[in-house]
């Protein structure tokens, strides 16, 4: 549900979120939402239905079959009055598509990670963007704008990746923006996916919820209200980077037992690799021909065949994972959490996990796992949800 926000907004960029939130839905229930005038709220829809944003899209019966007066027209957006690039770029892909405004992806494109991509990412972006609008046909006229979805933070002058890792040096936002004719955003990649979820999934969507995001590096993106909460400093969000065990391995970050040091990707498979060098009894060395070889599918199809090896990492993954996210659920008491990880697509990882929550959370009463979600994952979530943050920076 769609609430007036305290952020200066135009009416029409109320109206047209509240649109998003809650189509179809009729003029009266727009003003009733917004609290904008019934006559301000007909003429701006009147005004967005010449341009071909807002469509009519049949008529609300009343609440009593037999009751007097007109139906109600019901409105939503027209899904392809406009469209927008979404790019995500991690160590796993770079990933880039084009969405309508309905948040269905219509092209898109994805080159896995080398280290000669880190290297040339900003060039890369720029090419792989140019050769989806060259696949698409599309004139740069009816893109919006463009977002991109990073393993990180925009340094707060927009100048800079801000990140632990040194993978991404060459990543330039000035230069980006300077190489296309429609205006360029940027934001940390599970803030996008939260974006994604809130704007394209209002049916199922809250406006109070986290999105727990666990690959390369770890995210918890909240909204509160309906808007992105961003906090006052970088770290807003960083849960990968809270302690699960004061005597854990060292962190990138200079502290120890961080819970990315068991559960991010980056460190799963770091010790996936450890063990087919070291281990006897692993099943990882038939299933890679070398240890540069094992990835986090390869630790997981261990996991599948009952490796104790790899058992044993994912296990405590899932373990410190679920400590986390009940921590979550007990500080800030989101309505919904919202679980995003290439792993949880597999059944076996999804019931273990979820098994685990539900025992950390069992003084709450009623299980509260009703509340916790596992979202799909698909290697252009990050890139549909910078789609998500250009609709919003740039049409709401």
């Amino acid at each position: 549900m769609y609430n007036r926000k305290k952020r200066l907004l135009s009416n029409r960029s109320h109206i047209l979120e509240c649109i998003f939130r809650n189509a179809p839905i009729a003029r009266t229930e727009i003003a009733d939402l917004t609290d904008i005038t019934p006559a301000t709220v007909t003429n701006t829809v009147a005004a967005l239905i010449g341009e071909g944003v807002l469509r009519e899209v049949g008529e609300a019966r009343p609440p009593v079959e037999t009751s007097s007066g007109r139906n109600r027209i019901l409105l939503d957006i027209a899904p392809g009055c406009a469209c927008s690039v979404g790019v995500e770029f991690t160590e796993k892909a770079l990933a880039a598509c084009i969405c309508d405004m309905k948040g269905n992806i219509l092209f898109h494109m994805t080159e896995p990670f080398t280290e000669d991509l880190a290297r040339s990412i900003t060039e890369r972006i720029v090419a792989v963007v140019g050769q989806l609008m060259e696949t698409s046909g599309l004139d740069w006229s009816r893109i919006i704008g463009i977002g991109i979805a990073l393993p990180g933070h925009i340094s707060l002058d927009e100048s800079a990746l801000i990140t632990n890792r040194t993978t991404w040096t060459s990543f330039k936002p000035e230069q980006l923006r300077q190489s296309f004719p429609v205006p360029v955003v940027m934001e940390n990649n599970a803030r996008c996916m939260a974006l994604g979820e809130y704007l394209f999934h209002p049916a199922q969507i809250p406006d109070n919820f986290s999105l727990f995001h666990a690959g390369m590096g770890m995210f918890c993106a909240n909204i509160v209200d309906g808007e992105l909460f961003l906090g006052h400093h970088y770290v807003a969000g960083e849960i990968g980077h809270t302690i699960v065990n004061e005597n854990g391995p060292l962190c990138e970050c200079g502290k120890r037992g961080c819970l990315q040091t068991y559960a991010s990707e980056t460190r799963m498979v770091r010790a996936a690799r450890i063990l087919y060098t070291n281990a006897s009894n692993t099943l990882l060395q038939s299933l890679a021909p070398s240890r540069e070889d094992v990835s986090i599918e390869t630790l997981l199809t261990a996991y599948d065949l009952g490796d104790p090896t790899a058992s044993s990492i994912v296990h405590d993954a899932l373990k410190y994972l679920s400590i986390s996210i009940s921590n979550v659920a007990i500080t800030t008491n989101p309505e919904k959490i919202f679980l995003h990880a290439q792993m949880f697509n597999r059944q076996n990882i999804r019931e273990e996990l979820m098994d685990h929550i539900n025992r950390q959370l069992l003084f709450i009463g009623d299980p509260y796992t009703n509340s916790v979600e596992i979202l799909p994952f698909a290697i252009t979530d990050g890139a549909r949800g910078a789609c998500a943050l250009t609709i919003r920076q740039f049409f709401l």
